[in-house]
């Protein structure tokens, strides 16, 4: 075994008993964990955050959705979609119809968003087995069906809202039959969104061929796809990412991660000044076997690289217990959700976390990293010392 290992393991675990430098040093390991388990912690929470956001947001609203710059219906004769094809990019794209309209059943009146598609968009969300939607059917979202009293089979009146002033006295009520009913999780979505058939909002907004855009999927990053196709796309049309749709959000999270990490990174620092305390209290307690080693001819820097050691070990242990401890933590959030939410506003109803390695082994690396340079400062007087002087104070 390594010698300066092996004088850290005897300082660790002094044969004579527990020691006031070994429990300082498990204090300093405990200290250094808390903290560490703290940052991993926050850092898994943001991360969750962000995945659950943009699985939830991406799968709803598509990848990218190409539109009018100027929120004019698209023609079908304008073969957009055979365009976005030719690009030889590996996307999915289909057609849909979006529009604003009342619902009706009995007294109760709600304005929502109806969209035409082809294929509901994550089958996940929805309590129906199929992947289309019937004609002359629609799926309304949990929260509009829990404010007007709405069950799936109940028929309801659509009115769709019409600028045009020549129109307004020309609208059309469409009677149709709720089949299916979903859940996001998030207000914005389930108490505003109505999916029907593209068939069926061609027929409730008088679009007999035209749509109001195309959604464009892929497994390739998203922001490689936007680069390429923005080769293809012109005026007047534009691409909109569900990113660029939900900025605000993301932007939110990003203020928020900064302080964040500044705050529990200051708490870890606190745990690294333990380690400065700790080193120089054994250093003060080791004087008499500093100067043995000394008189023995081990020089200085030697016995300095000791300390750096043991400064590097307190690290790595620290490091170790507090990311096992933050592992361990998200499995059982993620499995049992110990820590609720209110869906309502936090779009989930719990604390999802998520374990991320590069930011793990980058905290390893700084801790190891910051807990040997804190020893550099005790250990300093080491050069200086004599043999004699380091006897002679014990």
């Amino acid at each position: 075994m390594n010698l300066y290992l092996q004088f850290v393991l005897r300082y660790l675990y002094p044969k004579s008993g527990n020691s006031f430098s070994s429990n300082a040093s498990v204090l300093a390991i405990i200290g250094l964990s808390i903290g560490l388990f703290s940052l991993i912690l926050t850092m898994s929470i943001i991360k969750g955050f962000e995945n659950v956001l943009e699985n939830k947001l991406s799968s709803i609203d598509g990848l990218i959705r190409v539109q009018n710059i100027l929120g004019k219906p698209i023609s079908e004769k304008d073969n957009l979609d055979s365009l976005l094809y030719s690009t030889d990019i590996p996307i999915k794209v289909s057609p849909y119809i979006r529009g604003t309209a009342m619902i009706r059943l009995g007294k109760y009146t709600e304005g929502i968003i109806i969209e035409g598609v082809s294929k509901l968009p994550d089958r996940s969300y929805f309590d129906i087995e199929q992947t289309s939607i019937d004609d002359n059917k629609i799926i309304i979202g949990k929260s509009l069906s829990d404010d007007l009293g709405i069950d799936i089979g109940d028929k309801v009146i659509i009115n769709p809202l019409i600028n045009s002033p020549d129109k307004f006295n020309m609208q059309k009520f469409n009677l149709i039959e709720v089949s299916g009913i979903f859940k996001t999780g998030m207000q914005e979505y389930d108490k505003t969104i109505a999916y029907v058939s593209i068939d069926k909002a061609k027929e409730i907004f008088e679009m007999k061929s035209q749509v109001s855009g195309y959604v464009i999927n892929s497994k390739e990053p998203l922001y490689e796809i936007i680069e390429r196709l923005n080769n293809y796309i012109r005026y007047p049309y534009y691409l909109e990412s569900w990113k660029d749709r939900h900025r605000i959000i993301f932007d939110w999270i990003n203020i928020q991660r900064l302080p964040i990490i500044i705050i529990f990174g200051l708490i870890s620092l606190v745990a690294i000044t333990n380690i400065m305390a700790t080193i120089s209290m054994i250093i003060r307690e080791k004087n008499s076997q500093i100067g043995i080693l000394m008189a023995q001819g081990m020089k200085p820097n030697d016995i300095r690289k000791i300390f750096f050691y043991y400064g590097g070990t307190i690290g790595l242990a620290g490091c170790f217990f507090g990311s096992v401890a933050a592992y361990l933590f998200i499995i059982v959030q993620n499995r049992f959700k110990v820590i609720s939410l209110p869906e309502d506003i936090y779009f989930m109803d719990y604390v999802p976390a998520v374990f991320d390695y590069s930011i793990f082994t980058f905290v390893l690396i700084s801790t190891i990293l910051i807990s040997v340079i804190s020893t550099v400062f005790p250990t300093k007087n080491i050069i200086k010392m004599r043999p004699s002087q380091a006897l002679a104070q014990e």
